[in-house]
């Protein structure tokens, strides 16, 4: 045992890294890190030659070392960074050389770092600082040293296509802390806020090389042709600024005042130009938008009538699956065809949702013979090519084994002069009679005085009738108006309780109670039963009624993360926030609607 352990390391993959900045410029000191995670043998680094830097510093060395315990097992880190600084010579693009290093005798190397020197503009604010002793903290923080900017991947696209848009801070200055941050509406587009990598990095904008941080990205799709303006973000931005005195500085430790200076940042608005799709579409085509497959799986050739079976089809792909409509399925008039069950596992990414539709359509058959059924046809407009496409299933046939109970198909023969057969379904159907048929007495019975008060009476009760069925229609009418108004007092209500569990730390009855309140209250404010609600119900009502899309998919997404929650263990602060985010959402909601 003692053995296997000491050749663990021998076995452990060793990982040797170079790191330095993609970007800098002339004039600006930037630090290179070779890092590996083993300790090495002695003196055994070799480094690249570093052409067209000069070398101010370095090699430094740093070790670190680490111990855990997690579970009762011991793991442990080692690490040790070779720190290089370096000053570019000149304006150009470089490439660092591998850097290689030995460990128990074996030599490891890096991979080649390219690097873009560029000569860099300097602002008023720097230029000024670099003349005189500025003791006026604004001064220190140039117009364009703080920019916020909306990146989109695509300026020009079909209806239905996906672009990423990204809200970046660009700075040249110490960011203390952001605040008032406004996110832009994106009207006319379904839009899907998207996870991203929050890590700095550094970009060249006009001629300056700034530190830049995400701060948020969606994935958007243009629901409408034309140009759609995206409104500007706005933020505040505190910039730490330290100026020196002759009191607070010290010669060797620096120091001086600290001030935080504000500043509002505005991103330029960015218009997005949406081509409507073009003519010749099939009549099979209802909007999807990407590059799709589809498969299918077809029921048994032969079943018995009265028997329940399936088709079942799948569209797989990428595009705007979320939007995308079941196929149109024509079945026999004897076949019994019950509601679409749709499963979706659809994942957004980067540059487009992808994932899979499955559409299952459940039937019965309910007459014995051979049966053919058409194939399902599914179009769509593939961007890259500006073609249409159309997938369809093969034909199929099934043959229907008569259980005994089905409805017969028998043949009669029609009387007289009408020499044709007819056919006559089941047995409680019989053919018309064609003959005379026998005339009964005239009756005296017609304008007798009981007549008339026949006559009367059901006038009477016809004016009864109808004044009752007016004065219910009235007051359903009545109910529903008052329901729709009182939709969000009841909602607020049912939150009360669901506050109440909260408090309690009774997790799963407060999840239980949120989702009450937010499936309660879309159904009484649109007048439409909760059995009747889907997410993707709920996003065609709100935007119908004039809600962003991006509100429509926060409100289904509580609803989904409230879902998962309810049987997940959760922490008294996500309910917190669980409830604070349901009561913003159906306040924006009440404010669209009554606009």
């Amino acid at each position: 045992m003692v053995m296997l352990v000491t050749a663990l390391p021998a076995w452990a993959q060793v990982s040797f890294t170079a790191e330095a900045p993609a970007l800098t410029a002339m004039g600006q000191p930037f630090r290179v890190e070779f890092t590996i995670d083993a300790e090495p043998d002695s003196n055994s680094l070799e480094a690249p030659a570093f052409e067209g830097f000069d070398v101010i510093a370095g090699p430094s060395v740093s070790t670190g070392h680490s111990i855990q315990f997690i579970n009762g097992k011991q793991s442990t880190s080692y690490s040790c960074t070779y720190t290089y600084v370096l000053m570019p010579s000149e304006v150009g693009k470089y490439t660092i050389g591998a850097a290689s290093i030995k460990v128990d005798g074996k030599r490891y190397s890096t991979k080649p770092l390219p690097i873009e020197v560029i000569a860099e503009k300097s602002s008023a604010a720097e230029r000024n600082n670099g003349t005189s002793r500025n003791k006026n903290p604004e001064s220190h923080i140039g117009k364009d040293d703080i920019l916020l900017r909306l990146k989109v991947s695509d300026t020009e696209l079909y209806k239905g296509e996906s672009l990423r848009a990204s809200l970046i801070l660009y700075t040249r200055a110490n960011i203390d802390n952001l605040e008032d941050f406004n996110l832009p509406a994106f009207d006319g587009f379904w839009s899907q806020e998207l996870s991203f990598d929050n890590t700095p990095s550094r970009e060249e904008y006009n001629g300056r090389i700034y530190e830049t941080y995400k701060l948020s990205e969606f994935l958007l799709s243009p629901q409408q042709a034309g140009n759609i303006t995206i409104p500007s973000a706005t933020l505040t931005a505190r910039a730490r600024v330290v100026i020196q005195d002759n009191r607070s500085f010290d010669p060797f430790f620096g120091g001086g005042q600290v001030y935080r200076v504000p500043r509002q940042l505005k991103s330029e608005p960015v218009v997005v130009h949406v081509k409507d799709f073009p003519g010749g579409a099939p009549s099979s085509f209802n909007g999807a938008v990407g590059s799709f497959r589809l498969s299918s799986k077809m029921p048994a050739e032969e079943i018995m009538s009265n028997s329940a079976d399936q088709i079942e089809v799948t569209i797989s792909g990428s595009g705007n699956l979320k939007f995308i409509t079941a196929p149109k399925i024509s079945l026999p008039e004897s076949f019994e065809l019950y509601d679409t069950k749709i499963v979706d596992n659809i994942k957004a990414t980067a540059t487009d949702t992808s994932g899979s539709i499955t559409y299952t359509f459940p039937f019965v058959a309910r007459s014995a013979g051979v049966f053919n059924i058409d194939p399902l046809r599914f179009s769509y407009f593939d961007p890259t090519t500006g073609e249409y496409n159309t997938l369809a299933t093969e034909p199929f046939t099934i043959t229907v084994l008569d259980d005994g109970t089905s409805s017969q198909v028998q043949s009669v023969e029609r009387l007289h002069n009408y020499g044709s057969t007819m056919r006559q379904l089941d047995r409680d159907i019989r053919f018309i009679h064609l003959g005379d048929m026998p005339r009964k007495a005239t009756s005296t019975f017609v304008l007798t005085p009981l007549y008339w008060l026949i006559v009367v009476a059901m006038v009477a009760i016809f004016v009864v009738a109808y004044v009752v069925l007016n004065k219910r229609i009235r007051d359903n009418r009545n109910i529903v108006a008052r329901r729709m108004k009182r939709a969000d007092k009841v909602a607020i209500q049912r939150l009360r309780a669901a506050e109440s569990y909260m408090n309690q730390n009774n997790r799963h009855a407060f999840y239980e109670e949120l989702l009450r309140a937010l499936w309660g209250y879309i159904s009484d404010k649109f007048n439409i039963p909760v059995s009747n609600l889907t997410k993707e119900r709920i996003r065609e009502e709100l935007y119908r009624r004039g809600v962003s899309t991006s509100t429509a998919e926060e409100f289904c997404e509580i609803i989904s993360r409230s879902e998962e929650a309810q049987y997940s263990p959760s922490s008294e602060g996500e309910m917190s926030e669980a409830y604070t985010r349901a009561l913003e959402i159906m306040s924006k909601i009440e404010e669209a609607i009554k606009r």
